[in-house]
């Protein structure tokens, strides 16, 4: 589906179950609120996170869940220096590091626990047993000598828009995504996502309703 289908779904629903209009700034405000309400439902009521980097995905043992999540799932080597790296930019949430070989997992630990890995003098952190925290808008790995790691994690989904023209014309051009192009989900995690938007609204439908309306949207040209 593309933005222009979503919106005039989303402004039917709230024509005929509240009688109001929806403004452009409002659908944008509630659509992108939406899908990260379901993006964090896919991340955290499936299971959370799992930072053991020896299984990427890790987010539930649903291949429907991982299938969705691999759009947003992304992996690169980052360099650190003096210990820290900043966050990627568009960072959703961190699923976990290895070495830059592969070949080690990098553990992750809690703060207050911090002190405990870096005070054991049987079992310290080092290269082939390395540990990071999340330090602000930072990562601060140990030991010192860890200079390049593997980062995996899931990035923030397309911001979208709705744009439009003189008397609420779309304006295609400056929509996101643009000229028609669908969105990032797929047409089963989009109406998951107009489902929420419409619920922040204060609609809710019963099981069919949204399907149906879809449907009605499409063969009326509405």
């Amino acid at each position: 589906m593309n933005i222009n289908e979503v919106y005039k779904l989303v402004s039917y629903l709230v024509d005929k179950y509240q009688g109001t209009y929806l403004s452009p700034d409002d659908f944008n405000m509630v659509i992108n609120m939406a899908q990260y309400q379901y993006l964090s439902f896919l991340t955290d009521d499936t299971g959370g996170p799992n930072r053991n980097p020896k299984n990427p995905v890790g987010m539930s043992t649903s291949a429907v869940v991982a299938d969705t999540l691999s759009t947003f799932l992304m992996e690169q080597n980052y360099g650190v220096t003096n210990q820290l790296a900043l966050k990627p930019t568009g960072l959703f949430k961190t699923i976990g590091f290895r070495t830059s070989d592969d070949n080690h997992p990098i553990r992750y630990v809690s703060s207050d626990k911090l002190a405990s890995y870096l005070g054991n003098a049987i079992d310290p952190p080092t290269n082939t047993e390395p540990i990071y925290y999340e330090l602000g808008h930072q990562y601060k790995f140990f030991p010192s000598t860890i200079s390049l790691v593997r980062i995996t994690y899931i990035r923030n989904p397309q911001e979208l828009k709705w744009a439009y023209t003189g008397n609420l014309v779309w304006d295609s051009e400056n929509s996101v995504p643009a000229n028609g192009v669908s969105l990032e989900w797929g047409d089963t995690d989009v109406y998951e996502i107009i489902y929420r938007a419409i619920g922040i609204i204060g609609i809710n439908l019963k099981d069919g309703d949204l399907m149906r309306a879809a449907q009605l949207v499409k063969n009326d040209g509405l």
